[in-house]
């Protein structure tokens, strides 16, 4: 039986229907934790070169003496450091919002506090996002050189649609290569004792044959995500918690082949029991 995407979304709103705190609660502490707090932290830390335009606007001051002022090798390295930090802050934080939207499907009573859930596992969550996103970038250098290829070919054939072509593939390549490692969050904290590269294994043996009904599942979520501005990012907060829900729900129909179920008076009775 193949993965029933409808029954997946209705079970996510059907899980953030049924949670306290409300999830769209929890993703405003998210955002604020997350994206607010790096805009904040990143305007502060570049407010010198904002400045650069004003002296470049309205003053007389000579190019040379403000570039050579303001975009100083310190300055810069601050905020290199500072974007690093940041990165790996995203991540930590990506984890813990992950072991919500994981609880949630499965009704576990999860709240703010599993926002900070990376943090109890940090040096896990760092390597787990690192090494994913080295794979991943490891692996694009084949769909980079076949785009290459693409481009060279149009160039000697004289064809635009070589390079399309080319750009479509390399496009396709690099999707599947970052599906492979979608789930392996979910393995590290389904399995404690479980390492970064020992998840990340287990992610790209349970996508295999898997990656298109997760990328139409993605797909499914687009109109609500261009919907989104419109309301002035307030929709996102619903978004943001359906989506999370429902590849949770991704997960544990892939790795134990069902969907959590409503926990049952008297105990769990869904396939985690005893888990």
């Amino acid at each position: 039986m193949g993965y029933n995407r409808p029954e997946s979304k209705w079970l996510a709103r059907d899980a953030m229907r049924g949670a306290y705190p409300h999830p769209m609660l929890v993703t405003l502490v998210y955002v604020l934790l997350t994206g607010v707090l790096s805009s904040v932290v990143l305007n502060f830390v570049s407010e010198p070169f904002q400045a650069a335009y004003f002296y470049l606007t309205e003053t007389s001051y000579e190019v040379e003496e403000i570039l050579t002022a303001i975009f100083t090798p310190q300055r810069i390295a601050v905020i290199l450091v500072m974007e690093l930090l940041l990165a790996l802050y995203s991540w930590v934080m990506d984890y813990g919002y992950t072991s919500y939207s994981l609880r949630l499907t499965r009704r576990e009573g999860p709240s703010y506090r599993n926002l900070l859930d990376g943090f109890y596992t940090i040096g896990r969550a760092l390597a787990v996002n690192f090494l994913s996103a080295l794979f991943v970038f490891l692996w694009g250098l084949i769909g980079m050189a076949v785009y290459v290829g693409f481009v060279f070919l149009a160039y000697l054939m004289h064809s635009v649609t070589l390079i399309l072509v080319g750009a479509l593939i390399m496009l396709v390549w690099m999707i599947a290569i970052s599906y492979r490692y979608r789930l392996a969050v979910y393995f590290l904290l389904d399995h404690p004792e479980m390492g970064a590269l020992e998840a990340i294994g287990h992610s790209r043996h349970a996508m295999r044959g898997n990656i298109m009904a997760l990328f139409v599942q993605d797909l499914s979520f687009l109109g609500w995500l261009i919907l989104s501005p419109f309301t002035l990012g307030i929709l996102s907060l619903w978004i943001g918690p359906y989506m999370g829900a429902a590849n949770a729900n991704f997960y544990n129909w892939v790795v134990y082949g069902a969907f959590p179920q409503r926990p049952q008076p008297g105990g769990w009775n869904g396939p985690y029991g005893g888990m």
